[in-house]
C-alpha cells in the first residue's frame, strides 16, 4: 500500500476514534439509542484498525474470494 494512501487511512481510523467517542458523549447527555450505535461502531472500527495489522489480511481476503 502507498505511503500516501497509509496516512490518509489513519486520519479516517483517527477520525473515527473522535467520533466515537463524541456520539457516546451525546448518548450520555440524550440517550438517543441511535448516537449509542453509530458510537460502538465507530470505536469498532478503530479497535480493529488501529494497528493496520487487519487491511492487508482483508485486502488479501478479498482478492481470493474475487479470484475465485
Amino acid at each position: 500500500m502507498e505511503k500516501n494512501k497509509k496516512e490518509i487511512l489513519k486520519l479516517i481510523i483517527t477520525l473515527n476514534l473522535i467520533l466515537g467517542l463524541y456520539n457516546l458523549f451525546l448518548f450520555s447527555q440524550n440517550f438517543l439509542i441511535f448516537n449509542l450505535l453509530v458510537g460502538s461502531a465507530n470505536l469498532g472500527v478503530w479497535v480493529f484498525f488501529r494497528d493496520m495489522k487487519l487491511i492487508p489480511i482483508l485486502m488479501k481476503y478479498n482478492k481470493i474470494r474475487n479470484h475465485h
